[in-house]
């Protein structure tokens, strides 16, 4: 099952649309991703194992002549440590620039829901798998779990992670009074894009997702804006229209970090109104990109 990323929706509603998919174990957990980071859909391949490698890890299989690695979702949210391969399914994923696939046990549809739709993973009853979870949503009485892919890749393969970068130092006199605007819904990210920014600098006010910051914007306007794609409450390319319809800030220079780095999503996002999109882990680009604006 291929996924037709034309069909969807308009940039910049604040909608998207989510796989959503079963894993079973004492009950049937319900979880979904974001459609944007799905390519296929596929029945369980031909695996190699991969010696050393991560338990969840259940090998790699040759997928339209990419070698992707085949995680077991089941065993990494310890909901369950087997799979029956004759009946199994595989998401086959792309975002941070790599390939992944995730056994699961079936695939319900696919539903378009808004940013705002999505409460805290605190309401969820399956409390011991939080960290795992970026909010949820309520589809027909049915709490689907919204899944941190990119955390679960992280952590099994730590090599994918951003880590700190090299800066030039000698543009801080430069650098220092200007102000960058960053919305970015994880934690972790958020703290090492700032710390990184900062020492540069740069004055850096973070946001937590696209309202929030659109909401600053009413009392002071930054140098630039740096932000994520998929946040709660208002996503990147929600934000990124609000600022170009607004007449104080349709000048304003917007950069994208997002997981979502494909042909189709930087052509969205440039298309309403982005100056730069940037994938993550690239976290060495950003400082250069900001100072091509700012400076």
């Amino acid at each position: 099952m291929g996924i037709d990323h034309e069909i969807l929706l308009e940039v910049g509603t604040n909608e998207f649309e989510i796989v959503e998919f079963i894993i079973r174990g004492n009950q049937e957990h319900y979880f979904g991703i974001n459609v944007a980071k799905v390519r296929e859909i596929i029945l369980f391949p031909e695996v190699v194992k991969v010696p050393d490698s991560h338990p969840a890890v259940v090998g790699t299989a040759n997928v339209r002549n990419k070698l992707i690695p085949i995680i077991n979702l089941s065993y990494w949210l310890n909901i369950r440590y087997d799979f029956d391969p004759a009946k199994s399914k595989v998401i086959i994923t792309y975002f941070n620039h790599q390939y992944n696939g995730f056994v699961v046990d079936d695939i319900t549809r696919i539903h378009r829901i808004t940013w705002a739709d999505i409460n805290d993973y605190a309401s969820i009853s399956d409390i011991n798998m939080s960290e795992s979870v970026l909010g949820v949503v309520n589809i027909n009485n049915r709490l689907v779990q919204l899944l941190d892919f990119e955390k679960i890749v992280a952590e099994i393969n730590p090599a994918t992670t951003m880590n700190n970068v090299e800066i030039d130092y000698s543009k801080q006199p430069m650098r220092r009074g200007k102000t960058v605007f960053l919305a970015e819904d994880s934690d972790v990210i958020r703290k090492l894009l700032k710390n990184t920014i900062e020492s540069a600098g740069y004055k850096v006010s973070v946001f937590e997702n696209g309202k929030l910051l659109l909401d600053a914007l009413t009392k002071k306007i930054p140098d630039i804006i740096v932000t994520d794609l998929e946040m709660p409450v208002a996503d990147g390319t929600f934000l990124i229209k609000r600022v170009r319809e607004n007449e104080k800030t349709k000048h304003l220079p917007v950069i994208v970090f997002s997981s979502l780095a494909s042909d189709e999503n930087e052509l969205k996002v440039l298309g309403i109104g982005a100056n730069e999109f940037i994938g993550k882990p690239d976290l060495g680009i950003v400082i250069d990109t900001i100072d091509k604006y700012v400076l």
